[in-house]
């Protein structure tokens, strides 16, 4: 299993340092869906960081499009964090009104990003079009999409097993799992996951990151 831990502080991100985790994903205002944080806190992660980490770059809690100055500034962002050495990757995710994907910004995406690894988030999970919109995420070469397991569980592993038979180059980093039951199905679809709150020692953002927590889940597909 590959694990990766959403942290919201550098605080955060030392004790994930200190986990089984396999990378981080970087973001500030988490209970909102995540959005880019500070560059300073930027500049700090990429001197901390001792795991793989993906920063997310997104300028507004209110959905997955954005006005060209918020698209612009998101290029100008990557363009910069391309620059460090010690970031991975960025999680990225911008739809057209039509809820259909970005194709503009992702060929943007492209042209700045040099060694960093793509990863589009939940954005996809809006996607009026599953399928398409993965085989577009495969066109732009992205290196994984997140999506969740939401309240209907085996509604949705259902939808992944039918993004995964069409065998693109894109793997599927699957959050929203809490549960055992759920996550040996899930890992018949991808051996990737993201956790959160559950990373916790209480379920709410302001709570400590919990190291146990995360070798806990780190473990469950050996039970």
């Amino acid at each position: 299993m590959y694990l990766q831990v959403v942290g919201a502080s550098i605080d955060d991100i030392k004790q994930i340092n200190q986990s089984n985790a396999d990378s981080i994903a970087f973001c500030k205002n988490p209970e909102v869906g995540g959005l880019t944080p500070s560059l300073d806190d930027i500049l700090l992660a990429n001197q901390v960081v001792q795991k793989p980490i993906n920063i997310m770059i997104r300028t507004s809690e209110h959905g997955f499009v954005f006005t060209e100055y918020e698209l612009k500034k998101q290029i100008r962002t990557i363009e910069m964090i391309s620059e460090l050495a010690n970031i991975s990757g960025i999680v990225v995710g911008v739809l057209n009104d039509d809820f259909s994907i970005n194709e503009k910004f992702l060929e943007e995406v492209n042209k700045v990003k040099k060694h960093l690894k793509v990863t589009f988030h939940q954005a996809f999970d809006q996607a009026k079009d599953f399928k398409k919109a993965l085989k577009i995420l495969e066109k732009y070469k992205v290196d994984l999409v997140l999506t969740s397991i939401g309240i209907n569980p085996e509604q949705d592993l259902e939808v992944l097993k039918e993004l995964k038979n069409l065998k693109t180059s894109v793997e599927i980093l699957i959050t929203g799992l809490t549960v055992k039951d759920h996550l040996k199905q899930a890992l018949t679809v991808s051996k990737d996951f993201q956790i959160d709150l559950i990373a916790r020692v209480e379920p709410n953002w302001n709570a400590k990151i919990s190291i146990d927590n995360i070798n806990d889940f780190k473990s469950w597909k050996d039970e």
